[in-house]
């Protein structure tokens, strides 16, 4: 990058970004796509989750003036896509599949393993995607390091190749450095954020699932 260059930093971030190296541009670029991807997954987990979050506290509600499974599975059947209408299908589903084997009571323990295992399913779902959060909190800064890391060498260069150490010489290499870091610093930080937050309401989640599945045992068990 030469002395030339300076005139272009006037141009503020997007002249700096125009004047950087390729290198500090690969930075800046993964950086960028990092950040998109991790936005996109923080608005589409939290519209989820506060769909979620809502649905369960109407369910909780409705379950506990219910009197019976099938009446409850009926008046739910327009919200096929609720997580909590899935664990009613299948304690539905399972006590049925017993009913002529055994006693209605003595299906409770099979249908608690089901349930069990869709609140474990449902889970995962719920989770799914977090983990990039995760990692862009935890890569993001090091990309942004390896940015900072670049631009200095190259100053340092421009310092041997130009026998000087004015601040003509060592601007853009250092620009190129601060940049980098602050991309990574400003990608990493919201990721690591929701991260956090996102998980807390999935915990949040989890817990009224499990809340669910007792008064639907409680409610078979009448």
């Amino acid at each position: 990058m030469s002395v030339s260059d300076l005139n272009v930093y006037s141009g503020g971030l997007l002249g700096l970004l125009y004047a950087s190296g390729p290198v500090a541009k690969a930075v800046v670029t993964i950086l960028f796509v990092f950040s998109v991807l991790s936005w996109t997954i923080i608005f589409f987990k939290w519209n989820q989750l506060r769909k979620a979050e809502q649905d369960g506290d109407a369910f909780l509600r409705v379950i506990k003036e219910s009197d019976s499974l099938k009446g409850l599975t009926n008046s739910y059947r327009n919200n096929p896509e609720s997580v909590f209408y899935k664990l009613l299908v299948v304690s539905y589903k399972e006590l049925s599949r017993n009913k002529e084997q055994t006693a209605p009571k003595e299906s409770l323990p099979y249908v608690e393993n089901m349930l069990k295992v869709a609140v474990a399913e449902e889970m995962e779902r719920l989770e799914r995607r977090l983990s990039f959060l995760a990692t862009t909190a935890n890569t993001a800064p090091f990309i942004g390091l390896f940015g900072t890391v670049w631009g200095i060498m190259d100053s340092f260069r421009e310092i041997g190749v130009r026998g000087t150490t004015s601040l003509a010489v060592v601007a853009p290499g250092i620009s190129e450095a601060l940049i980098t870091t602050a991309l990574g610093l400003a990608t990493a930080i919201p990721a690591v954020l929701a991260y956090n937050y996102l998980s807390g309401r999935v915990k949040g989640v989890s817990s009224k699932m499990e809340n669910a599945s007792a008064y639907i045992i409680n409610l078979l068990a009448r």
